[in-house]
């Protein structure tokens, strides 16, 4: 680099005045910089919450196609002090059979209301609040909006419109969750004893359940043959009934009156894309359908049409899935991850041999805020040499939103990884486990966030201390965001991985300089990112995740997608993981 002063005096003075001036000005907007970053951070948090349901690698709709058209977990028990006896499935997490198994009888309903407090205030109470209004801390940060149970109004059922939904519908809510939205499917977290516990604390929240009783169950037939012309009857009550209006000419969830939509509690409705099969919310079967068009969504601007012809809805249904589109992806919800130990040296290489043989697994995400075309599923895999540790993350996104000269304000893609702090376990008596939204009071976590083309960002901040001196007066006077030396006064951006601590909504924390110690790179081809992250296995700090551990890590992910002005709060997550390291003693 030139020597300063080797300059003429003039110039040295010159410069040295037009550093002074840039220097002040740039303390005077930081602490405005300051206030405004804290607020946002307070507004939108960095939560990492979600939930998934499994899918499948069929294709729904398949036996509509016509041949032209083919071109165009090993768990530990959640035991809240009960061990489940040897073949007791009541009390066996994920033991659900069809709908979740049968209905408890007099012995196995004493202490369930107790039960279901716990396991509420565990992991429903962030979201359905405290009362079951929906009013929860992470409401602000999901759309749409938690389900208020005080009213008693449920979308999901197997009644007519305006009726209670039997308890079979609440089970099944809650173990397969609701696509497409926050709300995560409970299955393999849950036993049977768990979820009616939580199904009999829900039908406290609202005195309708006291008051009234739930009538019968629409029945169900067997669905006629998906002939021509009974899709083509269905394609003729579609357009008669005008559901283009909100679900869109083709299905996209666009139609003229998809935005002005509201339900029930004056909130805005998401219309999803109904040719995704993964995106029906009380599912994507013929029965499903049929018994949502005859039931309705309560609540909802989707009224039932109970009043048609069996055979009609039959035709509705049909019509449907026959614009159905891609596949159900096969990927996991809650399960066991492995960092498997290698002997070689690790790098940030995302193309370094290491990872061509190891084990990767796809997990479901789900997003904060209802949006089309999210980021579905993220594929990670781990390796460690006893030394450092490792994590590749890959997912799939038609355009790269990252940092350039030209573009420097732009909504930027990245991922997170979380960790769990201290002796956790995941669902086992006590549930001693942090919230998997950025951990809770006494449960904190770690969070390593890398934004993408910060490397570009930092390579061009090199430049620009080498023409300038360090100091960029037209980025000064003109904003910009990582070339203005207010940015710049950021210390934690020396790397493209930044490490984070939260204890809860609102209280992210950056780590010091000197423990920022993960590093990253991620690089973008073909429509998907590939970021890999680096650690010592060692920690340097409280505050840092521990790696030198026989029992599992808990381990959960966040992606942000530019396109989708994703930024803080606003992202895809997934529910926490159990990541298994692996060493020479196991």
């Amino acid at each position: 680099m030139k020597c300063l002063w080797s300059r003429s005096t003039n110039q040295v003075f010159s410069f040295f005045i037009s550093y002074l001036t840039a220097f002040l000005l740039s303390l005077f907007l930081f602490s405005s910089a300051q206030a405004d970053a804290q607020n946002e951070h307070d507004k939108m948090g960095h939560d990492m919450h979600s939930g998934m349901d499994h899918g499948s690698t069929s294709t729904p709709g398949d036996e509509y196609r016509i041949e032209e058209e083919a071109d165009e977990m090993d768990h530990s028990h959640m035991n809240m002090g009960q061990d489940p006896k040897p073949g007791d499935l009541f009390r066996t997490r994920g033991a659900h059979g069809e709908i979740g198994g049968d209905l408890p009888n007099a012995e196995q309903t004493e202490g369930l209301l107790a039960r279901g407090k716990a396991i509420y205030l565990h992991m429903c109470v962030f979201c359905h609040g405290k009362d079951g209004n929906g009013g929860g801390k992470a409401t602000s940060y999901l759309f749409p909006w938690p389900r208020d149970f005080s009213r008693g109004i449920f979308k999901f059922r197997s009644t007519p419109a305006g009726a209670l939904p039997h308890d079979e519908d609440l089970y099944r809510t809650i173990i397969n969750g609701v696509p497409g939205t926050s709300m995560p499917a409970w299955k393999d977290a849950l036993s049977p004893e768990d979820t009616w516990a939580l199904i009999k604390l829900i039908k406290k929240f609202s005195p309708r359940f006291s008051e009234e009783t739930a009538p019968p169950a629409l029945k169900i037939g067997t669905p006629p043959p998906a002939t021509p012309q009974l899709i083509e009857r269905g394609k003729t009550l579609w357009d008669q009934h005008r559901c283009s209006e909100c679900h869109g000419p083709n299905g996209k969830g666009d139609g003229k009156l998809a935005d002005s939509l509201i339900d029930a509690w004056k909130h805005a409705v998401f219309v999803h894309d109904i040719t995704r099969p993964a995106l029906f919310k009380a599912g994507q079967t013929p029965q499903d359908i049929y018994r949502t068009l005859s039931t309705g969504f309560d609540g909802t601007p989707m009224e039932s049409y109970a009043h048609l012809p069996e055979n009609d809805r039959w035709a509705l249904t049909h019509f449907v899935r026959s614009r159905f589109r891609g596949e159900l992806k096969s990927a996991e919800f809650e399960t066991d991850l492995y960092s498997y130990l290698v002997d070689v040296e690790l790098s940030t290489d995302i193309n370094s041999p290491v990872w061509d043989n190891v084990e990767s697994k796809e997990l479901v995400l789900r997003p904060l805020s209802a949006r089309r075309g999210a980021v579905e599923t993220i594929n990670f895999s781990s390796v460690n040499n006893g030394e450092q540790i490792a994590i590749r993350l890959k997912w799939l996104d038609s355009t790269k939103d990252a940092y350039s000269e030209k573009t420097q304000d732009i909504f930027r893609d990245g991922s997170a990884v979380q960790f769990a702090l201290g002796a956790t376990t995941l669902h086992t008596h006590g549930h001693n486990e942090p919230f998997f939204g950025m951990g809770n009071r006494s449960k904190p976590v770690n969070i390593w966030h890398w934004k993408a083309g910060l490397e570009e960002t930092l390579e061009a901040e090199d430049d620009m201390e080498y023409s300038t001196g360090g100091v960029d007066m037209d980025a000064l006077i003109y904003g910009g965001l990582m070339s203005n030396p207010v940015a710049r006064l950021n210390l934690t951006s020396e790397n493209a991985v930044e490490e984070l601590n939260a204890e809860g909504f609102g209280t992210i924390t950056p780590q010091p300089q000197d423990k920022q110690n993960v590093e990253g790179y991620g690089e973008w081809k073909d429509g998907e990112w590939t970021v890999v992250y680096l650690r010592d296995m060692i920690k340097t700090g409280k505050w840092d995740a521990d790696f030198i551990r026989k029992e599992p890590a808990l381990i959960a992910f966040a992606v942000w997608d530019g396109l989708k002005e994703d930024r803080n709060g606003r992202k895809v997550i997934s529910v926490w993981q159990r990541l298994n390291i692996m060493n020479a003693e196991k």
